[in-house]
């Protein structure tokens, strides 16, 4: 068995430590996956399609969840929604991240009156109530998916920022860094070739974290009005459209609600399983 087998064997096995609960989330993250990916496939229905004849229709053979006030199926607009969420999520905490990486290592690594102004930015951001922040910069752009990435993007900026800046911080005190620097090493070389890997495990499982977050977000501005609108289907924007007919409907609100518990529920497990593979020594500090 190679070295590589190895740290794949013992990542796996500390990834799945905690037995059925990890499994279980792995199996309901992909399903989510897959249902977004292959919705068209999976249902023949428009998510969009109004057919005023089945508004508020009953869950059948033909139509799983019934179909909303406008007639559109439930089911398809569930599966079309985890396309939005999980879109939303991913690019939402990938600009967040690749933004906070890079002010935080200018921050962290350079100081002085640039690092300062970063770190300031910081502190005037999280003075602001974050959802407040994210309504705020929701309504400047704009109501359409990229609209809600870069909302949500800027409303988790800070929080990466100042880890990659503490990961520099901690690494700059190291003796190889400091040796590269009297040796003349290009700044570039050592933040690309030193700080960035050794800081990337831990932003990784930050990202991974911050998946979760940035769902719950989403769909809270949507169900406010201020996110994705519609026609396009929502799991916030459909709980807020089903809480009308709470008692009439309940599945209407009740179906995308527990969608959006057991995705994000999945992603924070494998988030805590992700950090206590990759460093132990992070468990129960991120």
């Amino acid at each position: 068995m190679t070295k590589r087998e190895i740290k794949i064997r013992s990542f796996l096995k500390t990834f799945y430590s905690r037995g059925f609960i990890v499994y279980a989330s792995t199996i309901v993250f992909m399903i989510f996956v897959i249902a977004a990916i292959f919705a068209p496939l999976i249902s023949s229905y428009d998510p969009n399609a109004i057919s005023l004849t089945e508004s508020l229709a009953q869950p059948s053979s033909a139509h799983i969840f019934g179909c909303d006030l406008h007639g559109r199926d439930v089911f398809t607009r569930i599966l079309y929604g985890a396309r939005v969420s999980l879109i939303v999520s991913v690019l939402s905490c990938i600009v967040g991240a690749v933004l906070g990486m890079i002010l935080g290592l200018i921050a962290g690594y350079k100081q002085g009156a640039i690092g300062g102004l970063i770190m300031r930015y910081v502190d005037l951001q999280l003075a602001i109530p974050p959802m407040l922040f994210t309504i705020i910069i929701g309504m400047i752009a704009g109501h359409s998916l990229f609209g809600m990435v870069f909302a949500i993007s800027f409303g988790m900026l800070p929080a990466f920022i100042r880890l990659m800046y503490g990961q520099v911080l901690s690494l700059k005190q190291n003796d190889y860094i400091t040796a590269l620097k009297f040796a003349d090493v290009p700044s570039w070389k050592i933040i690309l070739m030193h700080l960035l890997p050794n800081a990337f495990p831990t932003m990784l499982v930050n990202f991974t974290m911050n998946l979760g977050s940035s769902i719950m977000l989403e769909s809270t501005l949507s169900f406010l009005g201020i996110g994705i609108q519609q026609p396009t289907a929502s799991w916030g924007s459909m709980v807020s459209d089903g809480y009308s007919y709470i008692f009439l409907r309940p599945a209407l609100a009740f179906v995308p609600g527990v969608c959006i518990l057991l995705l994000v529920l999945s992603l924070n497990i494998l988030g805590d399983s992700l950090r206590d593979a990759i460093d132990p020594r992070l468990k129960g500090k991120l």
